[in-house]
């Protein structure tokens, strides 16, 4: 190695001699005699993990949300929570709750529904089945009536731990196929509950169940096995209906293996406000069950999350890009609205620390903290130590900047629920991590295959003739998920003959043993000239384009251009119309329509493409302006991904519009 790459960060290494059509196998450095499969020996199933944990924190703060009186946050403690489980998974079984099945594959099942937004109670009851060896079935909060017969229908679930407004829409949907018992959370009104009884369901009380459960508890089973599945998690997928990945209790358990340097442990604070049923945050949970972290439930309110996130005070961070993204814009904002001699001290503290991070990898400096920082820091709840962002790519910038402002690492993850979210990460050792999401985890081996439709492959070469192999990221071990239940075709999809899961993302491999991510096999569409194009790619940094908060770009096979539809940022258009001297106007919906505001996103969209080496064919030649944001009009998941054929449904008419 020569001097320039001494402070390089080894990520991975092969481990395998190359094949035609595909890389060497590649395994992280701290694993490549063994993949990790477990913490330990005595640690293989969530059970035992718990049964650990209760041991060592059963007197400390462990759970919490806001108390309704006082409006701060307040804990049970481990122990506490521990029993509750134990008196919630004791009725389970003592009701015969659980459908118990094995017509899917000779796979043994019983079978529990719940349906809320994250909640305390959330916890207790998907604790009760980890401790009982009982499935459970998560149901977004966010899913439309089709969806939810569906999922009953799939599972033929007999019970269901559902919230008050969950009731209320299963109320409304008209087949339930076999669900026989509701256990209601909260008050339910009598018309609610005469609905519900008149469809032959019975009602059971949350507080009867735990009260009942805990006069006299059962013994938990013994030698649960690891590869008993723990829970379904219901892609939310960007078409179609959902598919049930099938996770076990050794799949979570590897996750937890594999965390290394991003270390949970019982002095922490976790916010859980990221949606449950999606693996992201059910993997955080289940870390810090093992590890006795404090977990803080959020109010339930996206719009009051900043206020959940300053009273809870969390020491670990995880977040999305698209809420990264939203508060970057608006502290950036409020910096550049000060003036004077304050303005040039923020500008010189944020260029001082961000030569610091790029020369020296420090996140601290001891006058500019203090002066400018900390303030910002505060927004955070001022504990954050750790800060990690999964689920889609974010921009270098923005991580950057979240680094130097709350003064600690930042991770990027990248992974899919079928590879339990945690495949790749990036790590604090690594002065330039930017721009890719690290190395495959130390659970895990990876390899690129040739994708020649796409013209990628592994023997693909930079400008300088070095190889840098690109393809379809594929991951085996112990953390690809178990199946799609009932699906065996989407099944042999994505997990090949040699137990390889494939992504459908395309990666390119760095000589660091990195990866970046760079397309999308799925999500492609080919122009008319025979161009593909990777919608994703394009938006990702559309939305960094002055004025933008989402982009939808769309391309039909028969033009040889793409079109956009652009969601502006509310405050931002109103800038961008008093600089074009456009009328006084603060309807937002007015200001989409203005031809001047039109072109002038037209043009720095573009603009800010061409910047970030986008192709000609790859750029919207003609944009729609929206004021209404894809969140708020149900044409994202849960994960706040766009549903790419609901957004083409809903703007058949702009597009076609547009290609006129």
């Amino acid at each position: 190695m020569g001097g320039n790459q001494s402070s390089v960060h080894i990520y991975s290494e092969p481990v395998t001699e190359k094949k035609d059509g595909e890389t060497s196998v590649y395994r992280n450095v701290q694993s490549k005699e063994k993949l990790l499969e477990y913490p330990s020996e005595d640690l293989q199933t969530i059970q035992a993990a718990i049964l650990k944990a209760n041991s060592l924190y059963k007197d400390q703060e462990f759970i919490g949300q806001r108390d309704a009186n006082t409006k701060k946050f307040t804990y049970k403690t481990y122990g506490e929570e521990y029993l509750q489980a134990r008196a919630v998974g004791t009725q389970i079984k003592r009701l015969n709750l659980a459908f118990k099945t094995n017509e899917y594959k000779n796979i043994d099942l019983s079978l529990i529904g719940i349906y809320a937004k994250n909640r305390v109670e959330w916890n207790t009851v998907d604790m009760a089945c980890a401790l009982y060896g009982v499935t459970v079935v998560p149901l977004y909060d966010t899913l439309g009536h089709e969806t939810i017969t569906f999922v009953f229908e799939q599972t033929q679930m007999t019970t269901c731990f559902c919230s008050a407004a969950s009731v209320n829409t299963l109320v409304q949907t008209p087949n339930l196929h076999k669900l026989a018992n509701i256990v209601y959370f909260d008050p339910l009104t009598e018309e609610t509950k005469q609905q519900i009884e008149s469809r032959g369901i019975k009602l059971i009380s949350y507080e009867e169940i735990l009260k009942e459960g805990a006069s006299n508890l059962e013994e938990l089973p013994q030698n649960l096995n690891p590869q008993q599945v723990f829970t379904f998690s219901y892609t939310s997928g960007t078409t179609g209906l959902p598919k049930g990945a099938m996770l076990t209790h050794k799949n979570f358990m590897s996750a937890v293996s594999a965390l290394g340097e991003f270390d949970m442990n019982n002095t922490d604070t976790l916010l859980c406000y990221l949606p449950l049923p999606h693996v992201m945050q059910r993997v955080l949970n289940v870390i810090s069950w093992c590890k006795g972290t404090k977990i803080a439930f959020f109010g339930g309110d996206m719009l009051k999350l900043k206020e959940d996130i300053q009273d809870s005070k969390p020491t670990i961070f995880v977040s999305v890009p698209r809420l990264f993204n939203r508060f970057y814009d608006v502290i950036l904002d409020n910096l550049k609205r000060v003036e004077g001699f304050k303005q040039s001290l923020i500008q010189t503290a944020i260029k001082t620390k961000l030569e610091n991070l790029k020369t020296k990898n420090q996140y601290n400096h001891f006058l500019y903290d203090k002066l400018v920082f900390n303030k910002i820091k505060d927004i955070f709840g001022g504990r954050v130590r750790l800060v990690a962002s999964g689920s889609a790519p974010i921009s270098s910038d923005v991580l950057d900047f979240y680094k130097i402002v709350l003064g600690c690492p930042v991770y990027e993850a990248y992974g899919q629920t079928e590879g339990m979210g945690l495949q790749f990460m990036t790590s604090r050792q690594d002065k330039q991590s930017c721009g890719y999401v690290g190395g495959v985890c130390s659970q895990l081996e990876m390899k690129l295959i040739d994708v020649p439709e796409m013209n990628y492959f592994s023997t693909d070469k930079n400008e300088h003739g070095d190889i840098i192999p690109r393809g379809e990221i594929c991951v085996r071990g112990s953390s690809v998920f178990a199946g799609y239940y009932k699906d065996e075709e989407k099944t042999k999809e994505a997990i090949d003959d040699e137990g390889w899961l494939h992504s459908g993302d395309i990666g390119s491999l760095l000589p660091s043993g990195s990866l970046k991510i760079i397309d999308r096999r799925k999500n492609i569409f080919k122009l008319s000239q025979g161009e593909y194009v990777a919608p994703e790619k394009v938006e990702n940094i559309y939305v960094r384009a002055r004025g933008v908060a989402e982009a939808f770009v769309y391309g039909d096979s028969l033009k040889n251009n793409c079109v956009a539809v652009i969601v502006p940022n509310p405050d931002e258009i109103k800038r961008i119309a008093k600089e074009l001297n456009v009328d006084n106007e603060e309807d937002i919906s007015k200001l989409c329509q203005i031809p001047q505001i039109i072109q002038f996103y037209q043009k720095s969209i573009f603009e800010h493409g061409k910047a970030n080496k986008l192709y000609t064919f790859e750029q919207a030649t003609k944009i729609h302006l929206e004021p209404t944001s894809f969140i708020l009009q149900g044409l994202c998941t849960s994960t706040l991904k766009l549903q790419r054929y609901q957004a083409k449904q809903r703007y058949e008419s702009v597009i076609k519009k547009l290609y006129e």
